[in-house]
């Protein structure tokens, strides 16, 4: 089952966090599985089903797609602790890093992971070729 803070698409979240499938969700609409999918997709127009949803989730109609369910996955999104800062120097082409950065970080956290790389690139020489190699 998906971790429910990895949801990002509110009407997901909250079928979900109501224990429904989609297939259930679409006979309570009166419309088949496909054509719920494509609603929760974001690519067929859900206006004529919110009166419904709202009463599926407990809310009022226009909170079906925002509102308090948007904060709780900007909150969900914005606390969460894993970020990662990965450099790989390639092998057979030196002088090439590939970065990968991803998640939330602070401030500090940036400074520190961006002079840690400044530092390694600067022990890198270059021939006169362009080629760089780590001199260390």
């Amino acid at each position: 089952m998906n971790n429910i803070k990895n949801i990002i698409n509110p009407l997901e979240r909250r079928r979900v966090q109501f224990g429904y499938s989609q297939q259930e969700i679409s006979k309570l609409l009166g419309i088949t599985q496909s054509q719920y999918s494509r609603i929760e997709k974001g690519v067929s127009d859900p206006n004529k089903h919110l009166k419904k949803l709202s009463e599926i989730f407990n809310c009022e109609a226009n909170e079906v797609f925002q509102g308090k369910i948007l904060r709780e996955i900007d909150d969900d999104f914005l606390n969460d602790p894993t970020n990662s800062f990965q450099r790989i120097f390639h092998k057979r082409k030196p002088g090439y890093v590939n970065l990968k950065i991803e998640g939330w970080f602070t401030r500090k956290q940036i400074t520190d992971n961006y002079e840690m790389l400044i530092k390694e690139l600067g022990e890198w020489k270059v021939n006169k070729d362009g080629i760089r190699w780590k001199h260390k």
